[in-house]
């Protein structure tokens, strides 16, 4: 009798082990879940419930975007990440990563061609106005359109003199100002708003290459 208690209990244990199974280690099942939080979490937002966003965005003062970017220089470039969070007229980026600049915060305040800059990188170096720059500069291998920045990549003509190409046969509208070229080759409207999710920027021998992720406006 004793015999077959054991042997019904791990015919029991075993049945229960193999209705478990699956559950614990349904790979395709896991996967599906994984690839949805993926998704979730790069798709653009919109804005926040009663925010009424600006008919010309170059209007709008509360935004964030992320990102992946690549700059090539005549002495330097790389690829990394970005996060933008603009609040008024200061700016605040990170940018991390293997660009060749390593992770570096940045604060941009103010308007005009060079609004203040205090550049923080992550091995405790602090700078600011004129050091700053140059410090950027060094670090991206090219001169940065900083006063400019905050319109591109909304999409919009930073204050000034410039000129727009209309959309070509290939879905890119180009912006001309600043001694820069600035190829729109993919926009969205998800976001509540049409903002750019591909951008190639160039001057000279520099290139910037820039993928949006995830855009909130208003917000």
């Amino acid at each position: 009798m004793r015999a077959c208690s054991s042997a019904a209990a791990r015919r029991r244990q075993t049945t229960w082990v193999e209705r478990l199974r699956p559950r614990l280690f349904s790979w395709p099942a896991l996967a599906a879940v994984f690839l949805l939080a993926a998704g979730c979490a790069t798709a653009p937002r919109g804005p926040a419930p009663g925010t009424a966003l600006p008919a010309d965005l170059a209007e709008l003062d509360r935004w964030q975007v992320r990102g992946r970017l690549g700059v090539s220089g005549p002495e330097n470039g790389g690829s990394g990440s970005f996060e933008w969070r603009q609040h008024g007229d200061v700016s605040n980026v990170d940018i991390r990563g293997p660009i060749g600049i390593g992770g570096v915060h940045l604060q941009m305040s103010g308007q005009g061609d060079t609004p203040d800059l205090t550049l923080e990188t992550s091995d405790g170096l602090k700078l600011q106005s004129d050091a700053a720059w140059n410090e950027l500069q060094n670090r991206l291998g090219t001169a940065v359109p900083a006063g400019n920045l905050r319109y591109w990549m909304l999409g919009v003509a930073a204050p000034g003199e410039h000129q727009w190409h209309v959309e070509n046969e290939n879905g890119v509208t180009t912006l001309e100002q600043g001694g820069w070229r600035i190829d729109y080759q993919r926009y969205s409207t998800e976001p509540g708003a049409r903002v750019p999710m591909r951008i190639t920027a160039t001057s000279g021998d520099a290139r910037v290459r820039i993928v949006v992720d995830r855009w909130q406006l208003g917000q």
